[in-house]
Order: C-alpha cells, then sequence, then structure tokens
C-alpha cells in the first residue's frame, strides 16, 4: 500500500498535478485563471495555477502584481527561510496559451529586493564589505540580463569621533564609517569579504569596557563553520579582527599585538 502512494505521488509531481494540501488559501485571480499557496501536511508551501503546482518551498508569500511592458507579473516571494536569509522572488507571467510561466534568481540565500519599473524588474543585491555584486534585470520576453555592477563604501567623511557619538550596533554597520574601513582594509586586505561574511548573521555590539565594543558573528547557514569577532576600542582608534577557519582562526594583527582586554572576546569564538 505504502509502494501503491508513493508512486501514486510520484506520478502526481511528474504530472504537473497539484499535490494534497491541508487548506487552500484565498485564491489570487489572475491571466484568466486562480493562484493558490497551500500548506501541506509536510509544512511546505505549494503554487499552484488552476490547480497546477508551479513552486513549493516553507516560506511562500503573495507580493504583488505589476506590468512589465504591458504584461502582468505576479511576484511572490519564496524560499527555504532559515538563518539570515530572505525570500527569492518568483515572477509568474502568461504563457499565451492559458498557462503561466515562471523565473527566478538561482541560489539558496542572499537574493536580492525587486524594484519594478514600467520596463522591467531590477533585482539589486545588499552589498557588503569588500563586496562588489552584479544588479540584475529582468523582462519577461528577454528573461536576466545585466543591468551594472554595486561596490561597498562607508559614507564619505565618517570618523571615530561620529562613531564615539552614536556607536553603531550592527558589527557589519561599524564598516559604514569610513575611518573604521580603512583600518580593516588595510588589516584584512583580499581576507575583507570572507571576514565579514562571517558577521552577517549577529548579535548587537556590546561594550565590554571602557570604550570597548565586541560581537561575534557567523555565516548564513555556516554558525560555527566560519565565525567572525569584531572587537573595537573607540578610544583608541582601534579594531581587532578574527576569523575561524577550519580548525584555527585567523587574526588581524597577529595575536600577539592584541592587548588583553581584545583577546580576551576570543572566547567567543571558543578560544580560552
Amino acid at each position: 500500500m505504502k509502494t501503491f502512494i508513493g508512486c501514486l505521488v510520484a506520478a502526481m509531481a511528474f504530472a504537473g498535478m497539484a499535490m494534497p494540501v491541508k487548506a487552500q488559501d484565498k485564491g489570487i485571480p489572475f491571466a484568466g485563471g486562480t493562484i493558490r499557496i497551500a500548506e501541506n501536511d509536510d509544512y511546505e508551501r505549494v503554487v499552484t495555477f488552476d490547480d497546477r503546482e508551479i513552486a513549493r518551498d516553507y516560506m511562500v508569500f503573495f507580493d504583488r502584481i505589476v506590468s512589465i511592458n504591458d504584461t502582468e507579473v505576479a511576484l511572490i516571494s519564496i524560499g527555504p527561510g532559515g538563518n539570515a536569509c530572505g525570500a527569492n522572488t518568483l515572477m509568474v507571467w502568461p504563457d499565451g496559451e492559458g498557462g503561466v510561466k515562471t523565473d527566478s534568481l538561482p541560489g539558496d540565500c542572499g537574493w536580492p529586493t525587486p524594484a519594478v519599473s514600467d520596463y522591467r524588474i531590477l533585482f539589486v543585491p545588499w552589498v557588503g564589505p569588500g563586496e562588489e555584486l552584479a544588479i540584475r534585470s529582468w523582462q519577461p520576453d528577454a528573461g536576466f540580463s545585466m543591468a551594472g555592477m554595486l561596490r561597498f563604501a562607508p559614507e564619505p567623511g565618517t570618523t571615530w569621533s561620529d562613531l564615539s557619538a552614536d556607536p553603531a550596533r550592527h558589527p557589519i554597520d561599524y564598516f559604514l564609517n569610513e575611518a573604521l574601513f580603512a583600518v580593516a582594509s588595510n588589516a584584512l586586505g583580499d581576507d575583507l569579504e570572507e571576514y565579514a561574511t562571517g558577521l552577517r548573521v549577529s548579535s548587537e555590539m556590546e561594550e565590554v569596557g571602557d570604550a570597548l565594543f565586541a560581537a561575534s558573528g557567523c555565516v548564513p547557514h555556516n554558525c560555527g563553520g566560519a565565525d567572525s569577532l569584531l572587537v573595537v576600542d573607540l578610544k583608541s582608534e582601534t579594531a581587532w579582527f578574527a576569523q575561524m577557519r577550519g580548525n584555527t582562526v585567523a587574526h588581524w594583527p597577529e595575536l600577539d599585538k592584541w592587548p588583553e582586554p581584545a583577546r580576551a572576546q576570543l572566547s567567543r569564538l571558543g578560544i580560552n
């Protein structure tokens, strides 16, 4: 019996038929049919158009319907969820034959947010320290194409005094300060991007001494594998950086140049 049910489920999936769901959400009229998003027994959210499955994942929300080059396009936010990963955008538009086509950016995390104009959708990425990322353009008839590049840069003219007057909360936000960014760039060099990625998932910077702030973080979906530590002394205008690299920890500058108050924060990376 179990084998029969398994074969039936596989056959339904292969044929593009909608899988059984617990309860249908309110239908969304679109392209002469209906888009529905419903949850199945495995807690997946299944997207259907006129009862034919077009997508599924654990985090799915209907966004809106827009017009691109006079073509109606439904935007659906979809992704696996999880640590510091927003949703991707699924584009759904009429295929001219009573059905729909779909498209989306590849990847499993870090998808950019769509910016919609009358003629195209631009996907503008969130750029972190050391990164240079592509802006992608999408149109129903042309698909994806390159629209430009974004490079991370700090706020011009910001100084250590600005940080002292208003210390940032998230460690990544410290890199928006031009003075600290210069220190980080000089210390980390080509390791800046990899190091900063290890701070993406992080708690707020904590004051651990007189004008001494520290926080550790991790790479999305990889906490405990490439965690980074940031320690900043706003009084002496100095910063120290460390990151787990496999079974070792890299330090910038070398560990013998870390004062004891900064060295004590290495325990956040499991170092005594």
